[in-house]
């Protein structure tokens, strides 16, 4: 089955330049005077129906350009006029990822008396945003369409939990620091229901489609490296015979409150430790840039390699580092250049979602776990909703 994916996120920001296509200057909102099928690079991949409008920011002598979450898409300007007005854009989050068995439609809302924005085709994949009542938020040309949930496959992925600091009790707000009695519930919950932890070794070879991984499979993380994912978080994995990934700040290990160089060679019976930098775990408040957004290429592979190190030096000639956490998520070209360079294999987002084969082995999704989660939140955090 061709992919078509459909990824929510904010539409000017990510909308791609086309050879084919010239540059506008400004955003032009245009309304379909004829229902025109749509077509990304290859063949025909959705309908605009009459009348709807949407935001097409390049063109040709023949097409209009839009995108269909981050793909584009073409249809003729032939069957569009352009309009005063620009619609709506709007900010995905929480992907889910769904299959078409048959023709969508997509609503203007998300009620049953809503108007069609168009369709999309059988055989495709796309990705949605989480359940909101009936129906699944989708981007579409610019403005929120709607498709019922009972139209979509839902595809849940492999999820990678994230999570931080635990502790006893909660004295602060702080949603990344989570009590370890919730903590203990969550692991109940998995082990109660079948779940299969596993590394980031085997996460990254089913994602290139290389080996198969239960269907219930998960992988645990922890970033930062706390003293609490040894005094808490340890017995309790190691009391469920469960695996987990510790991403290391390795110019902090042996301080106070984080875990010292005995700590990670006792329980590596659990954790795989992996790397969070060397003293690259910093943020401009005023840039609103990590190091990695604006560091050069090799000073990044060089607080890497560092770190790297670090742990293989802890743990042996034998042990090899192969997994990156991105400092708040925060990434460039250059920084996945550098973590190439030094072996990393693997590298982890912040971005909310599942993880699913064909993913870029460098933007991994995880999904946070916080302390304002019920069980139930916790449940559909696994399934990907």
């Amino acid at each position: 089955m061709k992919k078509f994916t459909l990824f929510l996120l904010l539409f000017i920001a990510i909308f791609p330049s086309f050879t084919e296509a010239t540059e506008v200057s400004n955003v032009k909102s245009i309304k379909i005077t004829e229902t025109t099928p749509v077509f990304d690079e290859y063949k025909k991949v959705a309908v605009f129906l009459k009348g709807t409008s949407h935001t097409v920011i390049n063109e040709s002598d023949r097409f209009y350009y839009t995108v269909i979450g981050n793909d584009k898409v073409k249809f003729s300007k032939k069957k569009a006029v352009i309009v005063k007005g620009i619609p709506n854009n709007w900010m995905g989050a929480h992907p889910v990822r769904a299959t078409t068995s048959k023709p969508v439609q997509i609503l203007d809302r998300p009620t049953v008396k809503a108007n069609s924005l168009g369709q999309i085709q059988p055989n495709m994949t796309i990705n949605v945003q989480r359940l909101k009542g009936n129906y699944y938020p989708i981007l579409i040309g610019g403005k929120t369409g709607y498709i019922h949930k009972n139209q979509l496959v839902i595809e849940s992925g492999i999820p990678v939990l994230m999570y931080h600091d635990l502790v006893r009790s909660k004295i602060d707000q702080n949603a990344s620091i989570l009590e370890v009695q919730k903590f203990k519930e969550q692991m109940d919950y998995l082990k109660k229901n079948g779940w299969t932890t596993i590394t980031p070794q085997q996460l990254e070879l089913w994602v290139t489609k290389k080996n198969a991984l239960p269907k219930k499979s998960v992988l645990i993380t922890f970033d930062d490296g706390y003293k609490s994912t040894i005094d808490l978080a340890y017995p309790i994995l190691k009391n469920h015979g469960f695996k987990a990934t510790s991403f290391l700040i390795t110019s902090r290990i042996d301080r106070p409150n984080v875990v010292s160089e005995m700590d990670i060679i006792q329980t590596q019976d659990v954790y795989s430790y992996q790397n969070h930098t060397h003293l690259f775990h910093m943020f401009n408040s005023f840039t609103n840039l990590s190091l990695f957004q604006y560091e050069s290429e090799l000073a990044i592979y060089e607080d890497i390699q560092q770190a790297n190190n670090s742990i293989e030096q802890i743990l042996g000639e034998d042990y090899r580092v192969m997994a990156h956490a991105y400092p708040y998520g925060k990434r460039s070209l250059a920084a996945i250049h550098a973590l190439k360079t030094s072996g990393i294999t693997s590298a982890y987002t912040i971005d909310e979602g599942n993880v699913f084969q064909g993913d870029s082995l460098y933007e991994l999704k995880r999904q946070r776990v916080h302390s304002n989660m019920n069980i139930k939140d916790f449940a559909d955090k696994l399934q990907g909703r």
